[in-house]
């Protein structure tokens, strides 16, 4: 830690604090700004007090997540507006069992999110969920959750499945069918492990008993939805945008101007003023995605995120089993406390010294993936469905959290003990 540069540490500790705490309770009665005001404060106070330089917290901004997020909303509003979430719905009629259509979105999002990226899986499938949750008279916060978490879990399986996965493929030089063939067993067992615990911890909270005011209010705010005519035209379109932008995400163009090229094809062949899809896209989320990352920023430039990284991988030592383990929790801990991408980036310049550097690389990848189900912050993917279903679906910190912990702490200890098997045997 010799090196690092420490800028204002403590003011950057407390605006991260502060930040955090407001995000986790969503609304508090001493602060009820909900959480984009809530990171937005927390940007502009890193500025303030001279964490970040004005022209670092644009810097610090992912403008690739942010353009990504914008095109896919502009496709996904498109299409509901269009009627493709209903006669997905129809379709889904005969999942008249709760948990087999929960087991249905949760290897649909994982395998798509493998393909596709989990963030644009999430974007999309969020208020398809709440749709067909609403119509089958389903609790969704289960089906959130298993969304969230499912698309994770799929985002591990393969180098193109998320950036801490990408990076890692580009700096490791390991081959995507090797990688892929590797991870199938880890994702597997994690998949059977999520929807198993979702099974405990949701089997009588899938359905809803009884029409509360909130299912009232539901049915007000889904009116639209339901009355809609499906327009074939449009539906048409809005397809050929999404192919095209999945057709970039595979091919490996850049994944934001894939996304916005399928935006303008939707906006340019559908001749008419798309103001009235902008107005219904939700740009608080994005406020809340470019404000979080000035907030992330900050502890990086404060020279926090990198001391505590530095520090952290110095501790892996002993026997190989003593060094999976320590490398295991220093990567759940650092994915979820500085975000996984960064401390990837960090931990990549220690993994080539470490005995055995293919089993750690694979271990970086999935420990640093599978750590964002630990927390709603674990990864954007969570964030995306829990401010996509806003009021529709209120899922705060502990929610999440109660859930998110222990399938976290056993996903990492089994898919981390098949990892070590296969590659150390």
């Amino acid at each position: 830690m010799d090196g690092i540069v420490l800028r204002h540490p403590l003011a950057a500790a407390i605006i991260f604090l502060i930040t955090f705490i407001l995000i986790s309770f969503r609304r508090l009665s001493i602060l009820p700004i909900g959480r984009p005001s809530s990171a937005l404060l927390g940007a502009v106070l890193m500025v303030a007090f001279g964490v970040v330089t004005p022209k670092e917290a644009y810097d610090h901004i992912n403008w690739d997540t942010i353009c990504l997020l914008l095109g896919m909303m502009i496709i996904a509003e498109h299409l509901r507006s269009a009627g493709l979430f209903e006669k997905i719905t129809n379709k889904l009629e005969f999942f008249n069992k709760p948990f087999a259509l929960l087991t249905v979105i949760a290897f649909s999002a994982a395998i798509l999110s493998s393909i596709l990226v989990n963030d644009p899986v999430c974007v999309v499938f969020t208020p398809l969920v709440l749709l067909i949750c609403h119509k089958k008279h389903l609790n969704p916060l289960p089906y959130l959750i298993v969304l969230a978490t499912s698309s994770n879990i799929g985002s591990c399986l393969t180098l193109t499945g998320n950036p801490q996965n990408m990076i890692i493929g580009n700096v490791s030089k390991l081959g995507f069918i090797h990688f892929l063939k590797l991870m199938l067993l880890p994702f597997l067992s994690c998949m059977a492990i999520n929807l198993a615990l979702a099974w405990i911890f949701y089997r009588n909270k899938l359905t809803i008993e009884s029409a509360s005011p909130e299912t009232k209010a539901a049915d007000n705010l889904y009116s639209e939805e339901d009355n809609h005519p499906l327009k074939t035209r449009r539906l048409r379109i809005g397809i050929l945008g999404l192919v095209i932008t999945c057709l970039g995400f595979i091919t490996g163009c850049s994944m934001a101007f894939s996304a916005l090229a399928g935006a303008v094809i939707v906006i340019t062949f559908h001749r008419k003023d798309p103001g009235e899809i902008l107005a219904k896209l939700d740009w608080s989320l994005l406020m809340f995605f470019s404000s979080l990352f000035v907030v992330i920023g900050g502890l990086q430039t404060s020279g926090l995120a990198e001391a505590i990284a530095e520090w952290s991988l110095k501790l892996i030592s002993g026997d190989m089993t003593r060094q999976i383990w320590i490398f295991s929790s220093v990567t759940l801990v650092g994915s979820n406390l500085l975000s996984n991408v960064p401390f990837v980036l960090l931990a990549s310049h220690s993994v080539p010294h470490l005995n055995n550097p293919e089993l750690f690389w694979f271990l970086l990848a999935f420990v640093s993936t599978i750590a964002g189900n630990l927390t709603i912050f674990g990864s954007v993917a969570n964030m995306i469905v829990a401010e996509t279903a806003g009021d529709k679906c209120k899922i705060s910190f502990w929610e999440f959290a109660s859930f998110g912990i222990p399938s976290t702490i056993i996903c990492i200890t089994i898919g981390g003990w098949i990892l070590s098997l296969l590659l150390l045997c």
